[in-house]
């Protein structure tokens, strides 16, 4: 069944065909693009989409992407949910959740990734104020301790990874839930939480915004934080050259990212204020945007299968991995523009 949102997609491509034909060969008339409508996070894992669109690569492709930004996971999915957007970025644990409750979503490109390793997380990490009673890298120090993450996210399960790997259990902390990634280092600041967990550009936040915080753990291949790109199912099927466009596009813009880190983080800016880009400079290089599917992303989701069917879906039917993918149109693309991907390192065998 075709929600009105499809309609609404269909119709938008079908009147900017009827443009081109009334326009003629030749025509000094600009034709409309078809617009798209993609929901991302407001944190440095989905930095190539902002990239795309303000330098037109999206565009240059033949596609008009237009952003909606918001916090987490959870709001990703629910925009998807409605039909708000047609396209959606969101981690991988939070991709395979969703696919667990039904959601038709596939996966048709990668933004924040490794893809010669399965176990990719630096991004992630655990920072703690001063006189918490937390040593960097004692986990064991977190025992009876307040602390602060967004509950449900990707952050969350991080958490609870570093626990279990210690033979500690996620009740063996005081959990504060803190769905705003913002709102972390005040949190921590005014001690009403004794250590965070987040991503990026947020950890490196708050070790600049709480005097003297620290890194209790930053990654330790506990899971592969991997950001997906995922469209409906009906879109894929009735536009399939728009999602070609776009992925095209998401690979130079991926490039272009890799390549000139500082302007991308003042794109970020421009689009989330309130972010310092002295400190932006810093996170981003705890980051790899690397968009290729690879054996080791492919082993990096059966493991963050393994782990949803463990914490969160107990008792579930295992996904097939391969089968979450539409893996035509990044083929597409590294076949039609190779110097998108030229400066990569070599994968393994």
């Amino acid at each position: 069944m075709r929600t009105s949102l499809d309609l609404r997609f269909a119709a938008m491509l079908t009147l900017a065909s009827l443009a081109c034909v009334l326009a003629g060969p030749g025509s000094a008339i600009a034709q409309p693009l078809p617009v798209v409508e993609a929901v991302i996070g407001n944190n440095f894992g989905h930095l190539p989409m902002f990239v795309g669109v303000e330098k037109g690569f999206f565009k240059k492709h033949g596609v008009d992407v237009h952003l909606k930004v918001v916090n987490t996971g959870t709001d990703m999915v629910n925009a998807m949910q409605k039909r708000e957007v047609q396209i959606g970025d969101m981690s991988v644990t939070t991709f395979l959740k969703a696919r667990h409750g039904g959601d038709p979503f596939r996966v048709i490109g990668i933004i924040q990734n490794d893809a010669t390793r399965s176990n990719a997380d630096e991004p992630l990490a655990i920072v703690a104020r001063k006189d918490s009673g937390i040593r960097p890298g004692n986990i064991e120090d977190l025992k009876g301790k307040r602390v602060g993450v967004a509950q449900a996210q990707t952050s969350d399960e991080y958490l609870k990874m570093v626990l279990a790997k210690r033979g500690m259990k996620y009740d063996d902390v005081t959990i504060v839930n803190i769905m705003a990634p913002p709102a972390l280092a005040p949190a921590l600041k005014e001690g009403k939480v004794d250590a965070v967990v987040s991503w990026e550009p947020f950890n490196t936040v708050v070790l600049d915004q709480v005097p003297e915080s620290y890194t209790v753990v930053r990654g330790g291949g506990y899971l592969s934080y991997i950001m997906v790109a995922t469209a409906h199912e009906p879109t894929l099927q009735s536009n399939p050259e728009v999602i070609r466009n776009f992925v095209a596009g998401l690979a130079e813009a991926s490039q272009y990212t890799r390549q000139h880190r500082d302007e991308a983080v003042a794109i970020f800016v421009k689009w989330v204020p309130g972010l310092d880009p002295a400190v932006g400079r810093k996170a981003i290089q705890h980051i790899s945007y690397d968009p290729r599917v690879s054996r080791p992303v492919m082993q990096a989701f059966e493991t963050a299968e393994d782990d949803v069917l463990k914490n969160t879906v107990k008792g579930g039917s295992r996904l097939s991995i391969p089968d979450q993918f539409a893996p035509s149109y990044l083929a597409e693309a590294e076949k039609a523009y190779p110097e998108y991907f030229s400066d990569l390192p070599a994968l393994p065998r």
